[in-house]
């Protein structure tokens, strides 16, 4: 065969696979499948092959998955499409199934009156020598906790329901308690947690309780968390320490053993002393994040007396550089924007090499990604928002003055960071996912219909707010909320009503409840 038929065999050679490959994928079955085709040509810069597939999905899926509409809007890698008028014409069609779905549905409003315990106990320090067998995935456990029983009778607590405990004791004393491994867990947010509670000593004041128990982790299969060779995180959602749910500014001490191998770091400050790992959080929390693995890095940069930290794998080395420049001026912005400035020297960033989203801490954020990307700097924009909005309660509808603010601190971060375009796309994402939401009022925390509420529809409350008022007199207002450190509604709606007058405070009233 000579070279011009040899070039015109491969070229038919290469159409017919290019076209089964296309056969194949468009008589796929799961949605997934069409949009993972969809990014694979736009990677290859194939905008025509990029929307046949979007459209196979629209055609077969649009209906059943029309909830992707903001996931799309928001989604970077799709934005070089959107001056495309076929991408209009696919966001305007999912656009409109959801909103046929929507209008279809009635709201859920699962509601949930407030119920304060305001002299409840609570745990106010932890030292904790903490086993880490990441071979046999099990943790051995020794805890003191101070505790203040105010009087009470016991205090409940949630731990990992895969424990084996072996003794409490108080002064060499065993304490009574119930310990039900097949009970649900009390705190929603730890759905592998057991109840369990324990008795107090007969004279009830403030006692160092000491707690020794073993956990096995084969069944770990809860967010944040991982106990693989790779990559090993505890935390609050697990419950690897007992947790009181009242308790929310402990201060601890870990001292850590882990196979031989591994780096340890976690979400206080880290220190290396001969075979064990030293963790000590000075400041007041209700989390202890543990991470380790056999290529943990971390890179550190100082600014002003401030130390910023990443922690990371399979992070690139200049992404982790990127982040620590992108954390440091979000904190500049946002110090600039409250007028305040958060009163630590230390800082860290964990990136999270699982599925998952992020959490904020005090002084500690984690974000699950494998890139430095535009998603990187958005979540850091709510995350770090929690800095200066984490006072209100979090198990209640009351979080949303935590969650409302931190989302619209990124929106505003994302105003002033990225091009209209971009900041216009989150925003009607914003209002996309809050437009059939159930009202913020009451809204049960543990309900799946609280997180539109008191995000989106907390954040879109402000963002209009701020239109309303102008920005010079809304930014007033929440330098004062932050000063006042406002932890109610009913507190912020007094406050709202001195700085704007009665119609405003009826205004964002009326907002909360509908």
């Amino acid at each position: 065969m000579n070279a011009k038929k040899m070039k015109h065999y491969k070229g038919f050679l290469l159409l017919l696979l290019t076209l089964l490959s296309s056969m194949a994928i468009a008589s796929a079955q799961t949605a997934n499948d069409y949009w993972s085709a969809a990014d694979k040509a736009l990677a290859a810069g194939d905008a025509d092959s990029t929307f046949y597939y979007l459209n196979l999905f629209r055609e077969k899926f649009g209906r059943q998955y029309a909830f992707a509409y903001t996931t799309f809007l928001t989604e970077e890698d799709y934005r070089t499409l959107h001056n495309d008028a076929r991408w209009t014409a696919f966001m305007d069609s999912i656009r409109t199934y959801k909103h046929e779905a929507e209008d279809k549905r009635v709201i859920s409003y699962p509601r949930k009156a407030v119920m304060m315990d305001t002299n409840a106990p609570t745990v106010k320090r932890y030292d904790i020598l903490l086993d880490i067998d990441v071979e046999k995935k099990t943790l051995i456990v020794t805890v003191t906790a101070q505790i203040d029983f105010k009087g009470r009778e016991g205090i409940n607590f949630t731990l990992w329901k895969y424990s084996t405990i072996n003794h409490i004791r108080c002064k060499d004393k065993e304490l009574a308690y119930s310990f039900d491994a097949n009970a649900k867990s009390s705190n929603t947010y730890i759905r592998q947690g057991a109840p369990l509670h324990l008795f107090a000593p007969k004279k009830k004041g403030i006692y160092n309780i000491t707690f020794d128990y073993s956990c096995n982790l084969d069944s770990l299969d809860t967010w944040m968390s991982s106990m693989e060779k790779d990559w090993v995180q505890l935390g609050y959602y697990m419950a690897w320490f007992p947790i009181n749910s009242e308790s929310r500014d402990f201060k601890a001490n870990v001292s850590i053993t882990i196979n031989d191998g591994y780096t340890v770091s976690g979400s206080g400050i880290v220190e290396r002393k001969g075979d064990k790992w030293e963790m000590t959080q000075p400041w007041g929390g209700f989390d202890l994040q543990i991470v380790a693995s056999p290529i943990l890095k971390s890179k550190k940069m100082t600014i002003d007396g401030r130390t910023f930290e990443i922690v990371y794998t399979d992070f690139a080395d200049a992404d982790a550089d990127s982040a620590l420049v992108a954390c440091s001026e979000a904190l500049q912005f946002y110090s600039r924007l409250f007028k305040t400035n958060p009163s630590n020297d230390y800082m860290k960033f964990l990136v999270v090499p699982r599925r998952g989203g992020g959490i904020s801490r005090k002084n500690f954020i984690a974000y699950a990604t494998r890139r430095f990307n535009e998603h990187f700097k958005t979540a850091i924009g709510h995350e770090m928002g929690h800095f200066w909005w984490n006072k209100a309660p979090t198990f209640s509808w009351e979080d949303w003055l935590n969650e409302g603010f931190a989302e619209f601190s990124k929106l505003w971060y994302i105003k002033c960071h990225f091009d209209k375009h971009v900041f216009d796309c989150y925003l009607e994402a914003c209002r996309e996912n809050a437009r059939h939401a159930c009202p913020i009022y009451e809204v049960d925390r543990d309900a799946p219909e609280a997180y539109d509420a008191l995000y989106n529809k907390g954040a879109l409350l402000l963002y209009d707010l701020e239109q309303k008022v102008g920005v010079t007199y809304f930014f007033e207002f929440i330098h004062g909320v932050v000063e006042r450190e406002i932890t109610s509604t009913a507190i912020l709606l007094d406050y709202a009503e001195e700085i704007f007058g009665k119609e405003i405070r009826e205004w964002i009233e009326n907002r909360i409840k509908s």
